[in-house]
């Protein structure tokens, strides 16, 4: 039993006994997985760099209140992001999509996404052979070493019980920034990914369209935590349809100062119930919280 710093909150297994550490990591063998904050992750496995919803700038409240342009931190892209093959969004909120064209500009990634995120990294420079738009129904695709599956969801309604900033974003100016208010959602998707006979599934936002998940399970689960208490049942039926082996808590971080100043909560987050709800609908799994940029090794034989 490990204790999750700052919160007291246990964990039920620690990063390093899933996998293996340092030089004891074999690509051919293993999947690495790093969280940096919110929804954004980096995996990576048998030669390929997936992002998912990268996003690090991270700018203040007050920056994000006064309605100015969201200038990405090119410093922290680089940092944390140093190589990316594919960059993968799953709607478009400047907290999931503000800093992907400049990844995929840098790196020479290409961009995965609704219309409207293809849109936004169109006006911001990402040529178009470096696009790849990905209907409202979803869809299936190989990326490098991974099959990858875009599954319509939703987002979650805690917005006085209504997705916040909805609908599509029409009009990107060529070369300009937009405020946060301009990252409308566009269309929202959970996206599933498999890679040797490991399977992982990442919840950007807290909803779900159970129908999408039928038949589709998924041994690592990376599931959104914001707004989850506006989504009735979201837990019980996340677990009952994917069947998780292991579940990475994540897009429960404030993310409004940089990753240096350490991991802050977001308000209602409550991870205590999300520990109880754990017991209960998926009792079998093992949680797993790294910190920001703790390397995860996992099995690809899974």
């Amino acid at each position: 039993m490990r204790w999750l710093p700052n919160f007291e909150i246990p964990w039920e297994r620690s990063p390093s006994a899933l996998g293996l550490e340092g030089s004891r990591f074999e690509e051919k063998k293993h999947l690495s997985l790093r969280w940096l904050g919110t929804a954004g992750y980096e995996i990576s496995a048998l030669g390929t760099t997936v992002l998912l919803d990268p996003f690090v700038s991270r700018p203040g409240l007050p920056h994000l209140l006064s309605r100015s342009p969201l200038i990405p931190c090119e410093a922290a892209g680089r940092r944390y992001f140093p190589k990316a093959d594919f960059i993968l969004v799953g709607h478009s909120h400047y907290d999931h999509l503000l800093d992907v064209p400049e990844i995929a500009l840098r790196t020479g990634a290409t961009v995965v996404g609704s219309a409207s995120t293809c849109r936004v990294a169109r006006a911001r420079g990402v040529p178009e052979d470096k696009l790849r738009e990905v209907p409202p129904a979803g869809g299936k695709m190989r990326l490098g070493s991974f099959e990858v599956q875009f599954i319509p969801s939703r987002h979650g309604k805690f917005f006085f019980g209504r997705v916040p900033l909805d609908g599509e974003i029409t009009h990107c100016p060529h070369g300009e920034h937009m405020p946060a208010n301009g990252y409308r959602v566009g269309n929202v998707f959970g996206i599933w990914l498999k890679a040797g006979n490991l399977t992982l599934y990442h919840n950007g936002s807290a909803d779900l369209v159970d129908a999408e998940l039928e038949g589709l399970k998924a041994q690592v689960h990376l599931v959104g935590l914001a707004g989850r208490f506006a989504t009735p049942d979201y837990f019980e039926r996340l677990a009952r349809l994917l069947s998780p082996e292991w579940i990475f808590p994540t897009h429960y971080d404030a993310f409004f100062a940089p990753l240096e100043a350490g991991l802050k909560l977001l308000p209602a987050i409550n991870l205590r119930d999300f520990f109880r709800q754990m017991e209960r609908f998926a009792p079998r799994a093992d949680v797993v919280m790294p910190a920001y940029e703790e390397p995860v090794a996992l099995p690809l034989s899974g």
